[in-house]
């Protein structure tokens, strides 16, 4: 099997979605190549929307990591010439020769006019010595959708003699299923020795499962993003496609598990973004609420919850204490034995205030009905470890001299900051977080850490 290099477009498709600044790209590059991305992918600049000055650092600090940059552009001659100006490893050219798409955004633009404009662009950028050409057929999966496969593989082979280093063929309208996606690739892969790249949209919610289907055809290149960031809902999860590859084929891409999650964190808080309950890096991911599951997970969690992901990503599972909360969980928090008829009594008690509540217990909740029922003081750190973090919302209003950046970049770095928005109102900036125990924590270091610039701060328990 080819080995497939990722190639995160985070800063170029995801651009699409959530605009960074160029300091928050500049960051956002150099965790990425501490996670392992090797390669990434920016937008050429476009004056005057976007100049040199947007481009140039986050390229210098890819270079800096040793990271292979990819500079995106249309099949125009001015494109090329622009990304020329830079010491970029590589460059991406783009046309979309479909019928549909000549008609009805080239101006109804010929099949060979299209085609020829990507070759030109291929050979001029061979011609400016890059040790990448990247030639991308826009709408690629519509030819093997409508039956005219053999002139997308005739387009391929003719960019492969002017040069290409590798073709990209996109599902850009999101027209294919895991099933379709192989017959796709596959069907490439046994018509053309091209190197293929690989690019799905998430239309149906199936760019991930796509990618990896791509990835085990062979496909050279696959493109993913940070949360699956890109227009419209997306393309592939950068997460999603290593960790099926690495936990279910076995196959490793070379990203560190261990930098993922806190590089999606910081991620999330620099774009003002949130994974999605359904996500599978998601604290919803690792909490377990059926007494059943909750019965057996405490001593056998692998049974609820892939193996790799606990080692790899979570590391423990977390507990939510409802309405079906287990009396084998309470006896492993308190210690007791599980046939202890007080365990059983106070795990009803629980369950009865879970649905007095209906959203679960906090942390109190349950100290308190333990200490009272069972005369048992369970540490703060055991329930925090175990039990899923309450949610605080901090609204502060700021002296109007302060830097508001001085905040929202210091929060990036901060694990039990989930979100930062800087707002317009009565108050400036909207912080979510994680509430512990601590004497350190997210409130109290907020308080001390900006006590300069806070003229009040408003602090809400989510229930």
């Amino acid at each position: 099997m080819m080995t497939t290099t990722l190639l995160d477009t985070t800063l170029r498709e995801g651009e699409l979605f959530r605009v960074l600044k160029t300091g928050a790209k500049v960051e956002l590059v150099r965790r990425l190549a501490d996670a392992g991305l090797k390669r990434i992918e920016l937008t050429v600049d476009y004056p005057p929307r976007t100049t040199r000055e947007d481009v140039e650092p986050v390229l210098k600090a890819a270079k800096d990591c040793g990271q292979e940059t990819v500079l995106h552009g249309r099949a125009l001659k001015q494109d090329v010439e622009a990304a020329a100006k830079y010491d970029a490893y590589g460059v991406a050219v783009y046309i979309s020769p479909t019928k549909l798409h000549r008609v009805h955004k080239l101006h109804g633009m010929s099949l060979e006019e299209a085609v020829e404009r990507l070759v030109e662009a291929v050979s001029l950028a061979g011609s400016y010595g890059f040790r990448y050409v990247r030639a991308t057929v826009e709408d690629a999966s519509r030819f093997f959708v409508d039956g005219e496969f053999q002139t997308l593989v005739s387009v391929i082979e003719k960019l492969a003699e002017a040069g290409a280093s590798l073709v990209s063929v996109p599902d850009t309208a999101g027209l294919l299923s895991p099933r379709t996606s192989s017959q796709f690739i596959r069907s490439l892969r046994q018509s053309t020795s091209t190197p293929l790249a690989a690019h799905f949209h998430n239309d149906y919610g199936m760019a991930s499962p796509n990618t990896v289907e791509a990835i085990l055809e062979g496909v050279a290149e696959a493109h993913v993003t940070l949360m699956g960031v890109g227009d419209r809902n997306g393309i592939a999860d950068l997460y999603e496609v290593v960790a099926t590859l690495e936990d279910i084929h076995n196959i490793h891409l070379g990203v560190d598990r261990s930098k993922v999650r806190s590089l999606y964190s910081f991620f999330g808080k620099i774009a003002g973004l949130r994974l999605p309950w359904r996500h599978p890096l998601s604290d919803e991911a690792k909490t377990l609420r059926a007494g059943v599951h909750q019965a057996m997970a405490v001593e056998k969690p692998e049974g609820y919850m892939p193996k790799k992901k606990l080692e790899l990503d979570f590391g423990n599972p977390v507990f939510h204490i409802g309405v079906y909360t287990s009396h084998r969980l309470v006896a492993m928090l308190t210690g007791l034995d599980p046939g202890d008829p007080r365990v059983r009594a106070a795990t009803e008690t629980l369950a009865q205030r879970a649905r007095e509540r209906k959203n679960g217990l906090r942390y109190s909740d349950l100290r308190d009905v333990l200490k009272s029922m069972l005369d048992v003081d369970v540490s703060p750190d055991v329930v925090e470890r175990y039990m899923k973090h309450e949610r605080v919302y901090l609204l502060a209003k700021l002296n109007p001299q302060y830097d508001v950046e001085k905040i929202l970049r210091e929060l990036a770095a901060w694990d039990d900051v989930e979100n930062v928005d800087e707002v317009y109102g009565d108050v400036d900036v909207v912080v979510v977080g994680r509430l512990t125990s601590s004497r350190d924590n997210i409130v109290e270091r907020f308080r001390t850490f900006f006590a300069e610039g806070i003229e009040d701060l408003k602090v809400l328990v989510a229930d």
